[in-house]
């Protein structure tokens, strides 16, 4: 039998209970607000927005447009040759011609205009991006590349939404060409230059084979197809502007007051 041990119980009882190790807090320093962004600066923000994200925009609307310009007489072109294999009878394309007037404008002054004014473009969207850096700058915005940047990604943001929801900026480009009035093109099938000679009009008594592929070939011409809707197409990317111009005179003005300069120190000790 083992007797307890009376000094030992009474060390037990006299030690002192062990607190769990809490580690020391940093000390944290109380954040400055930011003053708020002053109406000079607003309005250089919406300026830049203006003068030199309209620039830009512009310059994103000529790339455009050359795209399409180029890009229309590959499509009628392509349209064009596939319904000559449907009047050749199983031979070749009746309008295997299509692509060789393609080739011969594609090496034109005109072709080549267009195909240029693609990166034409494309130079003056940075030139206007530089011409708002350059702004902010000069006007003491804070951080002016950075508040051109986002406030044109933004801006792109929101049109492309808007143009998703309502086709703002395509809608205009896409509107129509007015390919049946143009020079030289006479699209009446009641004419002899269908080969459909004495066609009364009722669809039931014209032929598709008595179709000329050489009016076809015409109508497929890459230099007028491009003469007629190059009007439109300026037109429409003019149009296409006006949304995008907007939404960055408020996206440059919201990216100056997100990325406006924190407080100075002196004016902290002052306050």
């Amino acid at each position: 039998m083992t007797v307890p041990n009376p000094a030992q119980g009474q060390a037990m009882q006299q030690a002192p209970a062990q607190q769990p190790y809490v580690p020391p807090l940093a000390p944290t320093q109380p954040t400055t607000p930011r003053p708020p962004l002053s109406k000079a600066d607003a309005h250089r923000a919406r300026l830049a927005g203006g003068i030199g994200g309209g620039i830009a925009w512009l310059g994103l609307g000529i790339s455009q447009a050359a795209i399409l310009l180029l890009a229309l007489p590959f499509i009628v072109g392509a349209v064009i040759f596939g319904v000559g294999f449907a009047l050749s009878d199983g031979g070749p394309s009746a309008t295997g011609g299509v692509w060789p007037q393609l080739g011969d404008w594609l090496g034109s002054a005109g072709g080549i205009a267009v195909i240029a004014a693609i990166p034409l473009g494309v130079v003056v969207w940075l030139v206007g991006l530089w011409i708002s850096a350059r702004m902010l700058r000069r006007g003491g915005v804070h951080r002016p590349v950075g508040v051109t940047w986002a406030g044109f990604g933004i801006a792109a943001a929101a049109n492309i939404v808007l143009g998703s929801l309502g086709s703002v900026t395509i809608g205009p480009m896409l509107g129509g060409f007015p390919f049946l009035g143009g020079p030289n093109l006479d699209l009446d099938p009641s004419d002899s230059d269908w080969g459909a000679q004495g066609w009364s009009g009722d669809p039931g008594d014209f032929d598709p084979s008595a179709i000329d592929p050489s009016l076809l070939e015409r109508i497929a011409d890459p230099g007028q197809l491009v003469a007629l809707a190059g009007p439109w197409v300026a037109l429409g990317s003019l149009a296409s502007l006006v949304v995008p111009i907007i939404l960055s005179i408020f996206a440059w003005w919201w990216m100056a007051h997100a990325l406006r300069a924190p407080a100075r120190p002196e004016a902290d000790a002052t306050t």
